[in-house]
């Protein structure tokens, strides 16, 4: 698969294997499947502490740490000194991939080829949502349009004020990134973009488009069904009672209560419907309050947040996975883990949404409730026929050929000079 070993310097988006959020379990399942090709060595930048991490892969990987830094003056910003203070090592690569998007301004000062990743809008936005005032798609940043934005979307948001003043600090503090990112993104050798239409946002707000490819995420087959596509589950039969899953953050941009405020229109169809939520997060009080309004709260499951590792069974549980999001996503590995899962997907219809479900779901408008509940309806109505589509769907998603893709790219990126 690969012609020779390369020497790569890899800079996770935080300590891998701390959990926490999708972007670093990827980064950890890289350094695991990358090291059986290359020689890494893994430069961690980290608020936490890495000697709690359980730390992935130990056959040619190195661990270079900067660990338990300091929040002030911003977070971002002392993880990039961390990692200029580095810049010495770094150039000694034959390349260095950084899966973190924070970093441009730092790759863009090294000698050595360089690739980053785009998984987030973070470079572009300092929310990282590329959402102007929650309400609309930004056309791209500036100074007084950003402060504005930061403000008014915190201020239409009902997740605490002790959280709001957290995430407003946050975004403040971002700007500096935001510039850096754009005065530096033409001396990044290359850009890993996870969707087509993630690339599209990044190339129309003047990001190189001939610097940047398209390379997925891939599923992990762990999510696969012990007896493989289930033949058994390839209908929903009468009066049973369907099962839907939610899996992430009890965050306003996750859409929750879009799916909250369907069960009423659910429970108008001839079937019993059941929710289960797993996450956890600072709209959670308002969603038990809207649930408890809207006379559905004996319909949901508050599961609380789940551990990665026993994500398997509670997609496996389910007859149907629920993904509401009312704000573009980079990608959305949720909908990866439920069709591995051989469960079928209804999504809002944003960002890449409809590129990973193909036809093993369905999307709705998002914001939508009623249409959500429609697309639930349909689903069940051809329930084993959306099923039976996730086995081609997931092809593209395999771990041996996105990982082929990304070597490609390795390769491509490091002999670019």
């Amino acid at each position: 698969m690969v012609e020779h070993r390369l020497d790569v310097g890899f800079v996770p988006v935080e300590c891998p294997g701390t959990g926490g959020s999708g972007a670093t379990h990827t980064s950890t399942l890289l350094i695991e499947h990358l090291s059986k090709y290359h020689d890494l060595t893994v430069y961690v930048a980290s608020q936490r502490s890495a000697g709690r991490a359980d730390l992935p892969a130990d056959d040619r990987v190195e661990y270079v740490i900067s660990d338990e830094l300091s929040y002030l003056p911003h977070p971002i910003q002392r993880k990039q000194q961390a990692l200029e203070g580095r810049r010495e090592e770094l150039n000694s690569h034959d390349l260095v991939h950084s899966y973190s998007s924070a970093f441009i301004s730092t790759l863009a000062e090294l000698e050595t080829e360089t690739l980053v990743t785009l998984n987030s809008y973070l470079p572009v936005c300092p929310k990282a949502d590329l959402r102007y005032r929650g309400t609309e798609k930004c056309s791209g940043p500036g100074v007084a349009k950003c402060s504005s934005c930061i403000a008014s979307t915190a201020l239409g948001r009902r997740q605490g004020v002790t959280n709001e003043l957290k995430s407003a600090y946050l975004s403040a503090g971002r700007g500096p990134l935001v510039k850096q990112s754009f005065e530096n993104r033409n001396r990044v050798t290359a850009y890993h973009a996870l969707s087509p239409h993630l690339c599209d946002d990044y190339v129309e707000l003047g990001f190189p488009a001939d610097r940047i490819t398209v390379v997925p995420h891939f599923y992990e087959d762990r999510f696969t069904p012990p007896n493989g596509d289930g033949a058994d589950a390839f209908s929903i039969s009468d009066g049973k009672t369907l099962s839907l899953l939610y899996v992430g953050a009890l965050k306003q941009i996750k859409g929750v209560d879009v799916l909250i405020r369907s069960l009423p229109h659910l429970e108008e169809l001839p079937f019993d419907v059941e929710l289960r939520i797993a996450g956890s997060g600072p709209y959670e009080s308002a969603l038990r309050t809207l649930a408890a309004d809207l006379d559905v709260a004996d319909r949901i499951s508050w599961l609380g947040y789940v551990d990665h590792e026993e994500l398997p069974s509670a997609y496996h549980d389910s007859d149907v996975f629920v993904y509401p999001g009312v704000i573009d996503e980079p990608f959305g590995r949720v909908i990866l883990e439920a069709l591995a899962s051989r469960t079928p997907v209804v999504s809002s219809d944003i960002g890449s949404m409809s590129y990973i479900i193909g036809a093993a779901g369905e999307v709705f408008e998002p914001g939508n409730e009623r249409d959500l509940a429609e697309h639930v309806h349909q689903l069940r109505n051809d329930y084993g026929a959306y099923r039976r589509e996730i086995p081609d769907q997931l092809d593209q998603f395999s771990p041996e050929t996105v990982l082929e893709e990304l070597l490609a790219l390795y390769r491509n990126t490091a002999v670019s000079a």
